[in-house]
């Protein structure tokens, strides 16, 4: 799983892209795409954090984490 702060084309690519934020942070609607999950027959959700703003991957993780825990997947 991937969150982005800003919502501009490309879309179709992630090269030079330096906006991702931790997930639930940022524009990307998470809740109405796994309230699908078991229709699309999704088994896992990974977290990846590749890129951080501040430079704080764990930091964005543990938000990511936070986020699909307390506002996401409630």
């Amino acid at each position: 799983m991937k969150d982005m702060y800003t919502n501009e084309a490309p879309f179709f690519t992630t090269v030079g892209v330096k906006d991702f934020a931790p997930v639930g942070e940022g524009v990307i609607n998470f809740k109405d795409i796994l309230a699908v999950k078991d229709i699309a027959g999704m088994k896992y959700m990974i977290v990846e954090q590749d890129q951080s703003r501040d430079m704080d991957f764990f930091g964005d993780i543990n938000k990511s984490i936070t986020n699909l825990t307390t506002k996401i997947l409630v």
